[in-house]
């Protein structure tokens, strides 16, 4: 008997540094000293170790500050990041881990004829209890974890993570169920043996499924990175590229200056003025062809919009950009600038290209002394717009992998504080982005 509660109490010792550490990581990065494949691990073994030692004592209190100086021990000598920061985090976890022991007591004693000290002389339901209270300190950091935005994490869906608690909360309510119904553990019978082990084996399921979706959602991630980075340098190809055949075009050109001055020079000899204005008209339509339009200094922006205005031109789509002075897209991901732009032109680019006499007119300047950033397009579309529940609805035959556009572009906007708006009227169809510019 005692064996088995000193093996379930030390468990319970992991699977505290567990949820503690796990939850550092998310917002933390381990220091270059300490990063190692398997540091995570050594702290929470360690951890786990310390606090189990401390138990021993049996002193309530002397457990709670061992465990508080542990924890912020291993935030504060393990961890990058500065100092108020990590200590704000370490507060909000232990806010969690004590506001969960205090919350299981008071669901206990909703029944008057509850005697919490009688119960606690029960090393197996005692037992239970602490499992009860550790599946409802998992559930709080995970929601935490998925509340709060990860600097180097993508925050993860919260109703998809409500769904993935209901197993756990599932099991707070069968163990707290089982502590108040008064079960006799003195005798380990089968089917007390049978309860605990599904209790234990329901508790790991718990923390496996919310770890392999973590570790599935990073990996959705990543892909997702990649193939942003993938069309970041295609896009940058395409500019490299365009400017290398307007240096030979502008090269050509000048090559053949001499020979036009020539003919000039035997025209203005013979005084046949209309042929020299005919020449120089032709010679202006050609120098402009050749010209090389810089609308922004931000590298990035200026190819994006260079290559959506070209792509707009060759479907005979009235374009106009105008970047004012002053508009800052600085603190914008690259990557995350190209699904708004890309996403916002080309539907823009579409919709019009429907219409006869088809345009879009895009407009970037800053607003409100530079404290905001604004993207605004405008284009004409034909036929009707189709919305459900607020958000637009693509027109194209596969729905499964079109009509995605405005909402990426929305989420891209929303991870900087931002939003995207749009509005639709007698043809007329007009996307709005909103960036808040940090201040630096």
């Amino acid at each position: 008997m005692e064996t088995v509660f000193t093996l379930v109490q030390i468990f319970i010792c992991v699977l505290e540094a567990y949820l503690i550490i796990d939850f550092f990581m998310a917002f933390f990065k381990l220091k270059m000293l300490f990063d190692r494949k398997y540091t995570e691990t050594g702290l929470i073994l360690g951890a786990a170790a310390c606090i189990r030692a401390v138990n021993t004592l049996n002193n309530s209190t002397f457990n709670m500050i061992a465990a508080f100086t542990v924890y912020l021990i291993i935030i504060v000598f393990f961890f990058q990041g500065k100092l108020l920061r990590k200590f704000l985090y370490f507060i909000t976890v232990m806010i969690i881990m004590v506001g969960s022991e205090f919350l299981v007591i008071i669901l206990l004693s909703l029944q008057t004829a509850f005697a919490f000290n009688a119960m606690q002389s029960g090393h197996l339901v005692l037992s239970v209890l602490t499992f009860a209270v550790k599946a409802l300190a998992f559930v709080l950091l995970n929601i935490a974890k998925r509340v709060a935005e990860s600097s180097d994490n993508p925050r993860i869906n919260f109703k998809i993570t409500l769904i993935y608690s209901i197993m756990p909360i599932s099991l707070i309510g069968i163990m707290i169920a089982i502590a108040r119904l008064n079960i006799d553990f003195a005798f380990l019978g089968f089917t007390q043996i049978l309860l605990i082990v599904s209790c234990v084996l329901a508790l790991i399921g718990s923390i496996a499924i919310f770890y392999f979706y973590d570790r599935y959602s990073q990996s959705v991630w990543q892909l997702q990175q990649q193939e942003l980075m993938i069309t970041k340098l295609e896009m940058e190809e395409k500019h490299y590229g365009r400017i290398e055949q307007v240096n030979q075009e502008h090269a050509a050109f000048l090559h053949d200056v001499r020979h036009y001055m020539k003919v000039i020079g035997e025209m203005a000899a013979d005084k046949d003025d209309k042929a020299i204005l005919h020449i120089l008209s032709e010679l202006q339509i050609k120098a402009s062809g050749t010209e090389t339009e810089m609308l922004c200094r931000n590298h990035l922006l200026n190819a994006i919009l260079n290559e959506k205005k070209k792509d707009a031109e060759r479907r005979n789509i009235s374009v106009k950009i105008v970047v004012e002075p002053g508009f800052s897209i600085d603190a914008v991901a690259d990557i995350d600038l190209i699904v708004i732009l890309s996403n916002l032109l080309d539907n823009a680019t579409e919709a019009a290209g429907k219409c006869q006499n088809g345009y879009m007119k895009v407009s970037l300047f800053p607003q409100n002394e530079n404290h905001f950033s604004i993207i605004k397009i405008v284009n004409n579309y034909a036929g009707r717009i189709d919305a459900k529940e607020g958000r637009l609805r693509t027109d194209k035959a596969d729905k499964v992998r079109h009509g995605f556009g405005i909402q990426n572009a929305s989420d891209a906007v929303a991870k900087y504080g931002g939003y995207l708006q749009y509005f639709y009227k007698d043809g007329e169809f007009t996307a709005v982005v909103i960036l808040p510019v940090p201040d630096f």
